[in-house]
């Protein structure tokens, strides 16, 4: 894989508000979706890369799609993440 521009993580309580949050999120935006994990309790999250500003207007309306049917518990984007970080992802 290239070097990834940068990344965004939306962690929700429940599945149905994390599966409405990462289709709103890869429609809104031209990302590629990396991941999504079971974090444990209730807990998932997803995980999406591509440029900056797509990543953070995708992270933006996947926020905004979950949030009306469940909890998003917290969101995150990391532009330009250092080359390590792709060793944690399922690939």
């Amino acid at each position: 894989m290239a070097k990834m521009n940068a990344i965004g993580i939306i962690e929700t309580k429940g599945f149905a508000p994390l599966i409405q949050g990462a289709d709103a999120a890869i429609k809104a935006a031209s990302v590629d979706m990396v991941e999504w994990r079971q974090v444990g309790s209730g807990y998932v999250s997803f995980v999406i890369e591509g440029d900056v500003a797509a990543v953070r207007s995708a992270i933006d309306a996947g926020v905004e799609a979950a949030s009306k049917i469940g909890e998003v518990v917290s969101e995150l984007v990391i532009p330009r993440p250092i080359e390590e970080l792709e060793q944690t992802f399922d690939r």
